[in-house]
């Protein structure tokens, strides 16, 4: 079976100070804060702090350890800063994981979003199920942050929609 998934929704990379990573992008390509409300949400978590950043047309969502023991501070002990998953949407997201499963991987944790803090209820579909934090570095190099679209099916945003095959167009 394959996957289809959506166009990428964000990078997520581990650094010691996310502030300064963020003013960093924004200093030399003028890159901005976006998605603030979402990263607030996240950062109610004790563990992390969260900035969201648009750089060209990627989110990179740095995210900072605040407390040992944590899947994010580990990566950066173990492996210093950099690219810890690449998160998109999938149609069946725990079909995804009994996937991986099958293909020897882990599901490192699932975690339940409060999506109606950034997004009008009218617009969101019920039931949505958690976010899965799959593993996949030792083959691909990164893991995999894959949720289900959260937005009613006439909701969903064009450049969201999970397509069969998509057209880069780099010519």
């Amino acid at each position: 079976m394959v996957i289809e998934v959506s166009p990428l929704i964000h990078i997520e990379v581990v650094v010691r100070d996310a502030e300064k990573a963020a003013k960093f992008l924004n200093r030399v390509f003028g890159a901005k804060k976006v998605e603030e409300n979402i990263a607030d949400y996240l950062s109610q978590f004790p563990a992390v702090k969260v900035v969201h950043v648009q750089l060209g047309n990627v989110i990179i969502q740095f995210i900072e350890p605040l407390t040992d023991g944590t899947i994010w501070a580990d990566f950066l002990k173990e492996k210093g800063p950099g690219v810890h998953n690449l998160n998109f949407s999938v149609k069946n997201v725990k079909e995804v994981g009994r996937i991986f499963k099958q293909e020897g991987l882990k599901t490192l944790f699932k975690l339940n979003i409060d999506w109606s803090q950034f997004i009008n209820s009218e617009d969101l579909r019920s039931n949505i199920p958690p976010v899965y934090m799959l593993e996949g570095s030792e083959i691909v190099g990164f893991r995999f942050e894959l949720q289900e679209n959260p937005f009613k099916e006439e909701k969903i945003p064009e450049g969201q929609r999970i397509k069969s095959t998509y057209d880069l167009k780099r010519e």
